[in-house]
């Protein structure tokens, strides 16, 4: 990996909490990926906002993880730094319908303990893997909810170091997408990072939504694979769903070493335990060239390749 005396330089920078040479695996859904050059953990937002800063600064490439879901980290690891986001401070206002959470929280968690205040508008949440922060970049959703219906606003880092407060129509949100991840693959100057996000939500009885977010974890237990996976693999194309054409294409369980297409649903990836970074991405493709030529449709990744 590298060795550049920028990189050195972030490291002394950094300090102890700097790891050097950090295996990704650890720290992804999937359980795959090589080594962080640098890795962080941050514990609070202003450590997101240092780490990214100093990054800046010493001109050193850096990414964030939250829960390592949705992504797929090369196996030759990632250059230059990496910011773990572990920020998961949160404030609920039932008075004001309101709840406003660091960006490093659980989105699963949140969407409890908003049921817990008595405030509906997250239960189609529960049992998503992922951050709060990651959900609001890839606009997450499931259920007929998403994020974008429910955020109002969201504080972020900015190019500049300014930590501003954005509302939500500033996002730009579409299907699994916002202005922000539409971003992701420019210069690290000119990037944007999800800190906290503040969300609108409306009064219910504690009982009838605890009734129903049970229904939804009960119909994902029953539906989506539990393990090392990295949750739905492609989008949805227009008119279908994903999981039902690799089905049809009779792909359910097929395997190229240690990466395996789920039996439960088509469109979960896994880990059986040996799997490597590149087994999943030849499973990937290999998906992808069968749906195509059975169907002529182009399944488009909902998942990062990242490092690659």
């Amino acid at each position: 990996m590298s060795s550049s005396l920028d990189l050195d330089g972030l490291a002394e920078a950094l300090g102890e909490r700097g790891r050097r040479d950090e295996p990704l695996a650890h720290y992804t859904a999937m359980r795959v990926g090589g080594p962080a050059d640098l890795l962080i953990i941050c514990e609070g937002v202003s450590e997101v906002v240092e780490a990214v800063s100093l990054a800046r600064r010493f001109r050193v490439p850096w990414r964030l993880l939250g829960g390592g879901c949705n992504v797929l980290v090369s196996d030759r690891g990632v250059e230059g730094l990496v910011i773990v986001n572990r920020a998961d401070g949160a404030t609920f206002n039932p008075a004001k319908g309101t709840a406003r959470v660091e960006a490093g929280a659980l989105l699963s968690g949140v969407a409890r303990q908003a049921v817990e205040h008595g405030l509906a508008g997250l239960e189609w949440a529960v049992g998503l893997p992922g951050t709060v922060g990651g959900a609001i970049v890839g606009n997450a959703g499931a259920f007929e909810g998403d994020i974008a219906s429910v955020l109002y606003s969201a504080m972020v880092l900015g190019p500049e170091g300014e930590v501003v407060e954005r509302p939500a129509g500033w996002f730009e949100f579409g299907y699994r997408s916002s202005r922000i991840k539409q971003g992701e693959t420019g210069q690290d100057e000119e990037r944007y990072v999800v800190l906290a996000g503040a969300f609108k939500l409306e009064p219910g009885r504690e009982d009838s939504l605890k009734a129903r977010m049970e229904e939804i974890l009960e119909w994902r237990r029953t539906r989506h694979p539990s393990g090392a996976t990295m949750g739905s693999t492609f989008k949805n194309p227009p008119d279908s769903h994903a999981g039902y054409l690799i089905e049809q294409a009779g792909l359910r369980g097929y395997r190229v070493g240690g990466a395996q297409i789920s039996e439960l649903h088509g469109n979960f990836f896994m880990n059986t335990g040996t799997a490597t970074a590149d087994d999943v991405l030849v499973l990937i493709e290999y998906t992808q060239h069968e749906i195509r030529r059975r169907f002529g449709i182009e399944l488009e990744l909902e998942i990062e390749l990242v490092g690659w």
